[in-house]
């Protein structure tokens, strides 16, 4: 009745034994037409419904450590007249279980006899509601011309099925004079369902801009607001994640709150910090600029998404990603049940962070990198990420950045379109700049010491390797020499103030055409 094949090992209960300090007996143990063993669970109530889940869990384990059976030769069924009680947690356990569990439903005649079953269909896991890097600004006259805006924003949203957006207004509140709309809407889209979108958001887009491949209904999803609210009443920019953190930074604008609709609308406790990172990007690392988060390794839902939001936020910088991804499955290994954390800052424009910073603040701004482990027992781990010099130049700092970016404004575009990281990949390399990633195993940086175990993470073929003083000792060594100068890593600051004369030249110059541009940022 439930499934052709099955055949029960023995006629009535089978009992496990108790060694694991639990013990039972499983209703139905059977063997299926491809040999597998079937653990069935039967219930007839409500009540004893909500046992079946942690009995068949119980019963599989069981038999896989007393029979001596591989995890991939068992299955598991419940089998119930009474399904609301089940349905959700089953439903979870099947998604994310080892065991391939299913469900049946027993259909009763008036006096109580099975008349037959039915194979339960379980839910899909719920969708995750977040926002996506898909960002525009709108320009107003008025504060009220920005509510009207924010309402037909949302009503276009709905009409393809696609309500859940996010939205920041920001005013300006110094020298007004010299913007002609002082009042701004930062939008960004929900990541849209396709489950429930309108078929018109799931035809797919190849436009050139940024996110665009990965994220193509959304991005249709703007394409239809700009085009349904277009009018001569508002200005539009294009955005990207991290740049209402670069709003909230410049003192002549003020983020006034927040606007939320769809889901968005029902998660009542998001806080305005929770709404600024998810519109920054940094929730997800989709800022491709900072991001900081920790994990557990066994907690396989948070790892997941722990370490693709790592990689979003290293984005543009290839070899980071690839030695932070090694350090990250090393780190896994070694914690246990502990925890990692990771911080990232990888603007990838060293020279933004001169214009704006030098000499005094532009540590700050330099990018870098820390992470860390924190296990139950044993020894912890400490990495840092930073750029270092490795070799010599011919180019000295002033020539290589004419070389890769001609004059300012050539810059100043390569920003406004977002493609500055690929021009700052080629300065670096004129300027024997690596990014490099060191660690120390059973330390805190306050407990460095020579005696400790020391790591230098390369990259070669693609991949993370580690070399290790401890382990590795003349790998290591051969790599230190290669990347250090005087017998110590020559970091990016210490190359900086070596060429102070140069980078001068080149922020003077940068400054003055900035100055035109955006003096209040300067």
């Amino acid at each position: 009745m439930i499934e052709p094949g099955l055949k029960p090992v023995r006629y009535g209960e089978y009992p496990l034994p108790n060694s694991n300090g639990t013990r039972g007996s499983i209703d139905i143990l059977a063997r299926d037409r491809h040999g597998m063993w079937v653990v069935i669970e039967l219930k007839r109530s409500k009540a004893a419904s909500r046992q079946a889940l942690h009995e068949v869990m119980k019963y599989a384990e069981l038999l896989c450590s007393e029979k001596h059976l591989p995890a991939d030769r068992i299955r598991t069924i419940v089998v119930s007249t009474e399904w609301s009680e089940l349905l959700v947690p089953t439903s979870s356990a099947a998604r994310d279980w080892s065991y391939d569990l299913r469900g049946y439903h027993l259909r009763l005649d008036e006096e109580g006899a099975i008349v037959g079953a039915e194979r339960v269909e379980f839910l899909e896991a719920s969708f995750e509601h977040w926002v996506s890097p898909i960002h525009m600004l709108f320009f107003f006259d008025s504060a009220d011309q920005r509510d009207q805006m924010w309402d037909h924003i949302v009503w276009w949203a709905s009409q393809f099925d696609a309500p859940d957006l996010v939205a920041a207004d920001f005013d300006r509140v110094a020298r007004k004079e010299i913007i002609p709309r002082p009042f701004g809407l930062y939008l960004a889209v929900g990541v849209v369902d396709p489950a429930q979108a309108s078929d018109d958001l799931l035809v797919g887009y190849d436009g050139p801009e940024p996110f665009a491949e990965e994220y193509p209904a959304e991005y249709l999803l703007l394409c239809k607001i700009c085009n349904g609210t277009a009018g001569a009443d508002h200005d539009l920019e294009g955005a990207v994640p991290g740049l209402l953190r670069n709003i909230a930074a410049d003192s002549s604008w003020k983020i006034q709150g927040y606007r939320v609709s769809g889901a968005f609308q029902a998660m009542e406790d998001l806080s305005d910090t929770d709404l600024f990172l998810a519109l920054s990007g940094d929730a997800h690392g989709d800022s491709q600029i900072i991001f900081t988060g920790s994990a557990n390794p066994q907690m396989a839902t948070r790892w997941k998404g722990f370490l693709r939001q790592t990689e979003n936020s290293l984005a543009g910088n290839e070899t980071w990603e690839i030695l932070v991804r090694g350090w990250l499955n090393d780190a896994a290994a070694r914690v246990g049940d502990g925890d990692v954390w990771l911080h990232v800052y990888n603007p990838c424009d060293l020279l933004e962070a001169l214009v704006f910073a030098w000499p005094d603040k532009v540590g700050k701004y330099l990018p870098n990198l820390a992470a860390g482990t924190h296990p139950k027992a044993g020894d912890g781990t400490f990495a840092r990420g930073t750029l270092c010099w490795t070799r010599q130049t011919p180019w000295n700092f002033a020539d290589a950045v004419r070389l890769v970016y001609q004059d300012p404004q050539y810059w100043s575009a390569t920003r406004y379109g977002g493609i500055t990281w690929q021009h700052d990949l080629d300065l670096l390399d004129l300027l024997g700049l690596e990014y490099v990633l060191l660690d120390q195993i059973g330390v805190t940086p306050h407990e460095a010491s020579v005696d400790n175990e020391h790591r230098i993470w390369t990259v070669q073929n693609s991949s993370a390797v580690v070399h290790s003083s401890r382990t590795h000792p003349s790998e290591y060594s051969e790599t230190f020499r290669r990347l250090a100068q005087d017998r110590h890593i020559i970091s990016i600051m210490q190359y900086l103030k070596h060429n102070s004369e140069y980078v001068d030249i080149v922020v003077q110059e940068y400054r003055e055409f900035v100055s035109i541009l955006d003096p209040e940022r300067l």
